[in-house]
């Protein structure tokens, strides 16, 4: 009688602990969306085709200042930034010596960290599911209440530094796969950094609102 009273309390009490760490992680979660103001971090981004095959990989730097500002900097293989500057998303490809600029409300998914430019409440902005814990993170699954972006679903990965990973999945089937690292929250961050201009003798398409 005495063992299975023990394994009984044994049991509860794994559950609670098992509740209290997601309460804990779902509470880390909220408070990405709703404390935040600005983030920087480094990225390793892996693109994959709708049969799983690996398309594209490359690594960068990210700077979020909420609300509708960032600057996604692609670093390798290839030189390439889509900056928001809270009107309009600009996107620069070096290689082409080409810019092209479209009004925010047609462009956000331009770049995954479009998604997490609002500063609201996850619920608000997303139906929130609880995944199993992988790879020493908390998982969860996000599907966006307003369908005005390319990206359909997205699983974030947390700890309590916060967001760690992100997996985004768009209406043709292809899977980004998003890794941080050396993330800093609330960091000062340059009004600059979130501002563009063409440089001179690049072919701009489009026109800023």
């Amino acid at each position: 009688m005495k063992k299975i009273l023990l394994k009984t309390l044994l049991g509860v009490s794994l559950a609670i602990s098992s509740l209290a760490a997601l309460a804990a992680d779902r509470s880390t979660l909220n408070d990405f969306f709703t404390k935040v103001n600005t983030m920087q971090a480094q990225f390793t981004q892996e693109v994959y085709d709708e049969g799983g095959r690996l398309r594209q990989k490359s690594q960068g730097v990210v700077f979020l200042s909420r609300p509708g500002r960032f600057s996604w900097e692609y670093r390798s293989p290839e030189a390439h930034r889509i900056v928001a500057d809270g009107r309009n998303v600009w996107v620069h490809d070096v290689e082409l010596d080409q810019v092209t600029v479209k009004p925010m409300s047609q462009a956000l998914s331009a770049a995954p960290v479009g998604l997490l430019l609002n500063k609201q409440p996850v619920e608000k902005q997303f139906r929130v599911t609880e995944l199993e814990p992988s790879g020493g993170l908390a998982w969860f699954n996000l599907i966006p209440h307003r369908r005005d972006s390319d990206f359909t679903a997205m699983d974030l990965g947390v700890s309590d530094r916060g967001i760690q990973e992100m997996i985004l999945r768009d209406k043709f089937g292809q899977e980004t796969k998003i890794r941080f690292n050396g993330m800093s929250l609330n960091p000062n961050i340059p009004p600059t950094r979130f501002q563009f201009k063409p440089p001179a003798g690049v072919d701009v398409i489009g026109r800023p609102s």
